[in-house]
């Protein structure tokens, strides 16, 4: 019998009972070992209990678990994230481990184990025991079973030393390079029990050599949020990865395939979205049985709310064309339902994060088994329109009279976030950057109000290619990326339901005609960031880079007559001004970079068996010499638009011909 859904894999490290195995000597055994207690002696009047995926209790600042016989052997995701931080250590809603375990009963002990999927095959078939044999699931920790459950289908265990101690999967120690755990200045803070999953809230003190704060204190204090949630027990049937089109995968090695080889299966990342068991509505479209939900942290300035809930939201065409009604919807959290938690991982948020740091980020964290995405939180640093401002004033400050008188109007700063929003929600949905978008696009096509309004800066908003330094003052073209025809395909792609289908290789032909639409819709390509590929450069717009270039730098000769009247205002300092001249260097150096790339590149198009054309094809010889002609004509000759003393001495008493010379070498 040949492997026809995720569900038929057993990782190698299966939940059957081996009569052999014992627990290994040097095992952490946490919990004062000692005779069986019965359980109403433990779980008195004193404990407090939250019932939920299984009974949690807490008595004289001690954890227990009431582990039911049913959880044993069931697939439990380990998500742990900082709540509360000390200064350099981190920030609310950043995630420091997770990890597949499941409980294991042996004698008068539970064990927790983690799950490996490296490695699975067919249960059906004999090369599984081969497979089951050549891997053993690590054991985390080893609990004394306290009591048994009053209808003695439970096992009490006490789980204290598991969030006060330095258990390694569950303490942050080495991450932060702390000596140890102190365990007397450790604790529990508060437990959550809920349906499908158990959140327990500890306070870690580490000591340490060196804070990363600084100054002379020797301990770390974090409060860390850790969700036990219940992995679905029939794994989302996995969708196999196309490399034609981006998504992030899985991997592991199914030796259970016909190909005569250890065969590597990748599988997409993706949410389960299932629809509802209703008609259609006149556009052909269904809702999901369970809608993807970000909800805004409530820690966000409150003028940006709406740009961050409209950046969410960008992505609810792009479900549409999978066939789904308002699948993916951003919300303010609700702070006043006691059932809510922004630490709760059955929760997706947009978290903000107080820092001077210039980025955003969006991770997922997905079951293992078939890819499925179980939750996710995003990062918005606050300095993150430090950035944007710098970026915005280099790449549209000519074009957008805002931009030169600042700080511009917090309703553009919105829009500016809006976008690095969508950006990230892209990444939460399983997609990586598309790199090779930007190049689809003609260059003077980003001069036109009509193509701009339609799609954009890039065919994907998960292109690096920011704001439109090609448009040109009176142009009227719009400056900025939206979630556009890429993205709308890749989760089409991704996301669209075959019900027919009844595994991943099923699914195969139906996923090829879509992806084989890239053969006569160039703006539909992908590609990764790349060092050969003229056609794959971050921070670049356009087919022509040389005219791209040239219409950015035109650009930035504007920007330099007015960069000192706009960045400051009677009675600042010029540290604006000097971090906006930097921006405009580094800008001209990538545009510089991109026309460099053509001297001696190589395209790239991704492409399978069954299609027509090569791979790779060397930048044809007239369009290396137009480039090696431009860049003597601009980058091996004095910019002296940028060397203004007017400008320069404002802000250094030397040093400006270096950066320029720099970006020449």
């Amino acid at each position: 019998m040949l492997l026809s859904s995720c569900s038929l894999f057993r990782s190698t490290t299966a939940t059957d009972k081996d009569p052999e195995s014992d627990v290994p000597e040097g095992t952490i055994e946490v919990g004062k070992p000692g005779p069986v207690s019965k359980y109403f002696e433990i779980i008195d009047d004193e404990a407090k209990t939250e019932e939920g995926l299984f009974l949690v209790h807490s008595k004289n600042d001690k954890l227990y678990f009431e582990i039911p016989d049913k959880e044993l052997g069931r697939e439990i995701l380990l998500v742990s994230r900082i709540v509360r931080a000390q200064a350099g250590t981190g920030y609310g809603g950043i995630r420091l481990e997770n990890y597949v375990m499941r409980w294991e009963k042996r004698g008068d002990h539970i064990l927790l184990r983690s799950v490996l999927y490296q490695s699975v095959a067919d249960t059906t078939t004999s090369v599984y025991k081969a497979v089951r044999t050549a891997t053993f699931e690590p054991i985390i920790a080893s609990f004394e079973i306290e009591a048994i459950g009053p209808d003695s289908t439970s096992s009490l265990i006490e789980v204290t030393d598991l969030f006060t101690t330095d258990v390694p999967e569950f303490s942050p120690r080495e991450r932060f390079r702390g000596r140890r755990v102190d365990s007397d200045r450790s604790y529990i803070e508060r437990m959550r029990a809920f349906p499908d999953n158990i959140e327990i809230t500890n306070v870690l003190t580490m000591q340490a050599e060196n804070t990363p704060s600084g100054g002379n204190l020797r301990s770390i204090s974090l409060m860390i949020n850790h969700s036990f949630l219940r992995l679905p027990e029939v794994p989302m049937q996995p969708r196999l990865h196309d490399e034609r089109v981006g998504y992030f995968s899985v991997q592991m090695v199914d030796f259970s395939r016909p190909e005569h080889r250890a065969e590597r299966r990748r599988y997409i990342t993706r949410w389960r979205l299932e629809k509802k068991d209703q008609e259609p509505d006149e556009n052909g479209l269904v809702e999901p049985e369970k809608p993807i939900i970000f909800y805004v942290d409530p820690g966000t300035p409150e003028h940006l709310v709406e740009y961050v809930i409209q950046g969410v939201n960008d992505w609810q065409p792009a479900f549409e064309q999978a066939g789904f009604r308002n699948a993916i919807q951003g919300k303010r959290a609700p702070i006043d339902d006691p059932d809510f938690s922004m630490e709760d991982s059955r929760f997706s948020m947009v978290r903000w994060m107080p820092s001077t740091t210039m980025n955003a980020f969006g991770p997922h964290v997905h079951d293992p088994r078939s890819g499925e995405i179980i939750t996710s939180s995003i990062g918005m640093f606050h300095n993150v329109q430090n950035l944007l401002r710098n970026w915005y004033f280099v790449q549209g400050g000519a074009v957008d009279e805002r931009m030169q008188n600042l700080p511009m109007p917090d309703s553009l700063m919105g829009r500016l976030l809006r976008k690095v929003v969508a950006h990230e929600v892209g990444h939460t949905l399983g997609l990586p950057h598309n790199m090779k978008s930007s190049a689809t696009v003609p260059t003077d096509s980003l001069r036109s109000p009509t193509f701009t309004h339609k799609y954009g800066t890039t065919p994907s908003i998960m292109d690096y290619a920011r704001m439109n330094y090609v448009a040109q003052p009176g142009d009227g073209a719009y400056m900025f990326p939206i979630v556009s025809i890429y993205d709308k395909f890749s989760i089409e792609w991704g996301y669209k339901p075959f019900p027919e289908a009844r595994s991943a290789d099923e699914e195969r032909p139906y996923l090829n005609e879509i992806a084989s639409r890239q053969q006569d819709e160039p703006m539909l390509l992908f590609g990764n960031l790349s060092t050969v590929d003229p056609t794959q450069q971050r921070e670049a717009l356009g087919n022509n880079h040389v005219a791209s270039t040239r219409y950015g730098i035109e650009n930035v000769k504007r920007i330099m007559s007015f960069i000192v009247d706009a960045a400051g205002n009677e009675g600042d300092n010029f540290d604006t001004l000097s971090e906006l001249y930097a921006m405009v260097i580094q800008q001209r150096n990538f545009w510089l970079s991109h026309v460099v790339s053509w001297v001696g590149g190589v395209y790239g198009e991704r492409k399978v068996y069954g299609q027509d054309g090569v791979v790779y094809t060397p930048v044809p010889r007239e369009r290396q010499l137009e480039a090696m002609q431009y860049l003597l004509d601009e980058a091996f000759q004095t910019p002296h638009y940028l060397l203004d003393p007017g400008v320069i001495d404002l802000i250094r008493p030397f040093g400006s011909d270096n950066q320029i010379m720099q970006g020449q070498r």
